[in-house]
């Protein structure tokens, strides 16, 4: 199926002699609102969050749950996922024209596809399910209900987290190009600018290191007051957000454009992003300063191993030489769907690189090539790196540290928690005085910024503990011996309204809860669990359980370690 686009030419004055255009594709399809309310936006296509693009748009729903969510076309339901995190309740509905619209975060689906899922999850006895139904199984109309709205999975507030897919690949596109009813005549706004020196004869004003620049706004464009002295090779970094109307929510840019001498150097634009492409989102930003100071600053450089398809232009990888005794006239240009467009100009003054003579030592470093696998290790760890792991050559560092307490292992620096990785890798960490009753109990966790270790598991293996990282920085082994606590929000002995939930809040605080199951007179019941709020809960279901009858529940929850609450209590209803 070839998208169908009507191609709109729209122009952005740069200089009163030059005009920059571009075009701008609107997708044709007659697609409806999945609400019936107007569309504010939370969050946009694009968008930059942790460790990923944003895949879709995010609508307000007034604050509250149980909105009234509608398909947006003809077609049937292809997909019905159900997962704690994630996108929580979703539902996916193939179209005749190729598309396959999203709709995440629910609360609940119609009574007809809840009683299907239901079915499921009690064949299954499982609350997360990912149920493919068969072609036009479950058919809907433009404009049929399917769900209503919730805060379903890693939802921060009550939103409708929408998508638009290619339906051959499951792409995501971007849903503001298919004419939804969004009103949007806000421009971008930028916040900082930064240039960064790409060798160690790169100098700005004569000195060595990344500069940054506060922004002056004057007639709608952005302006560094002096002009800057460059010498040698740099890239640029830049904080920017997009707004729409009616909504104060940071969002993302649509096109960035940069123009030396008039001449475009480098352009992205972002119409799609497949989801294998969206951890390349570490290497488009500047990495580093986002962990040191929570700043989203994107970047023009390009990393051997950062394959984002959004680059549509650019030259030597987004660096940009000022090697000349030269006047540069900089132009930055950052638009969103809706033609709405800020610039950044500035002057620089070039100059020829110095002859610059580098006293670097790399003895305590090992070269890493990205292409290729990598592999680290001496009697203590034993480090295995897939090929494409970083986004370019690594000068590898690595030190330990004494153990921490009540730990079973020297705390291991891997690299240096400023530099991302693309993939995870394997590591393996030997333990110390591990007794041979724990050794089931070990696990590799790591130490945050805040004093709180996260987590990653592990498997004894011969004086090891094995797991998988997805991040460098300082981990050790500890052990988990601690059951998940569980704690009622109900009465023994209980009257329940026939509208009631059994409530439960489930905590632990290390390797992470791994299953929970629920019994009701030895019958398996369907909990939900909410991690984000520690709640585990089951709707009373009269179809399921006799009423005005006492009742004995039983509840199970596992952590990822193996250690056991359970919890006994009997109630009417």
């Amino acid at each position: 199926m070839q998208l169908k686009k009507i191609l709109l030419l729209f122009c952005i004055s740069i200089t009163s002699t030059t005009l920059y255009c571009q075009l701008k594709p609107i997708i044709t399809p007659s697609f409806q609102s999945p609400v019936d309310f107007p569309i504010y936006l939370a969050g946009n296509f694009g968008e930059i969050r942790a460790e990923h693009f944003h895949a879709g748009i995010d609508i307000k729903t007034q604050g509250v749950e149980g909105k009234k969510i509608y398909s947006v076309d003809d077609g049937y339901i292809s997909r019905i996922k159900i997962t704690a995190n994630g996108y929580g309740k979703t539902i996916y509905i193939d179209h005749q024209n190729g598309y396959t619209s999203v709709y995440g975060h629910l609360s609940t689906f119609t009574p007809e596809i809840n009683k299907i899922i239901k079915d499921i999850q009690y064949q299954n006895k499982k609350f997360e399910i990912d149920y493919f139904p068969k072609a036009n199984e479950i058919p809907v109309k433009k404009g049929d209900l399917i769900a209503l709205s919730g805060n379903t999975g890693q939802s921060s507030g009550p939103h409708l987290h929408f998508e638009i897919r290619d339906s051959r690949n499951q792409n995501p596109l971007n849903p503001l190009l298919f004419n939804f009813p969004v009103t949007d005549n806000i421009a971008p706004v930028f916040y900082g600018f930064m240039i960064y020196p790409t060798t160690k004869k790169s100098l700005i004003n004569g000195i060595h290191q990344p500069g940054f620049y506060n922004l002056i706004k004057e007639n709608g464009e952005y302006r560094i007051a002096d002009t800057i002295r460059l010498s040698g090779k740099f890239y640029f970094g830049y904080e920017i957000y997009d707004f729409l109307n009616d909504s104060k929510n940071r969002c993302g840019i649509y096109t960035l454009s940069v123009l030396i001498n008039n001449q475009e150097v480098y352009y992205h634009q972002i119409d799609n992003i497949s989801f294998s492409e969206m951890g390349y989102v570490k290497s488009h930003i500047d990495y580093s300063e986002k962990i040191r100071t929570k700043k989203t600053v994107q970047t023009t450089y390009i990393a051997p191993n950062n394959n984002l398809s959004i680059y549509k232009k650019y030259t030597n990888q987004g660096i940009f030489n000022f090697s000349s005794d030269s006047i540069f006239n900089v132009q930055l240009i950052a638009t969103d769907v809706y033609g709405n467009k800020s610039n950044i100009n500035f002057m620089v003054k070039g100059s020829a690189e110095i002859n610059y003579q580098s006293t670097d030592s790399f003895a305590n470093t090992t070269p890493f090539d990205w292409k290729v696998e990598n592999r680290f290790s001496n009697e203590d760890i034993q480090l295995i790196f897939p090929e494409n792991t970083f986004f370019d050559t690594l000068s590898f560092t690595y030190s330990t540290a004494d153990p921490m307490e009540n730990s079973y292992s020297l705390v291991h620096k891997i690299h240096n928690k400023y530099t991302p990785v693309l993939k995870s890798y394997s590591a393996s960490i030997k333990t110390i005085n591990l007794p041979k009753e724990l050794t089931e109990k070990a696990l590799i966790v790591q130490m945050n910024g805040n004093g709180k270790t996260i987590a990653y598991g592990g498997e004894y293996i011969n004086g090891f503990i094995t797991t998988s990282l997805k991040e460098f920085g300082d981990y050790y082994v500890v052990v988990d011996t601690l059951a998940p606590i569980t704690t009622p929000i109900l009465k023994e002995k209980s009257i329940i309204h026939p509208d009631s939930t059994l409530r439960f809040t489930i905590k632990d605080d290390l390797s992470g809860i791994k299953t929970y199951n629920g019994y009701i007179d030895n019958n398996w019941v369907l909990f939900e669990y909410d991690p984000k709020n520690d709640l585990l809960f089951y709707t009373l279901d009269g179809q399921r359980l006799n009423k005005n009858n006492d009742h004995e529940l039983e509840l199970f929850v596992i952590d990822q370690k193996g250690n056991i609450s359970t919890y006994y209590t009997t109630f009417y209803w």
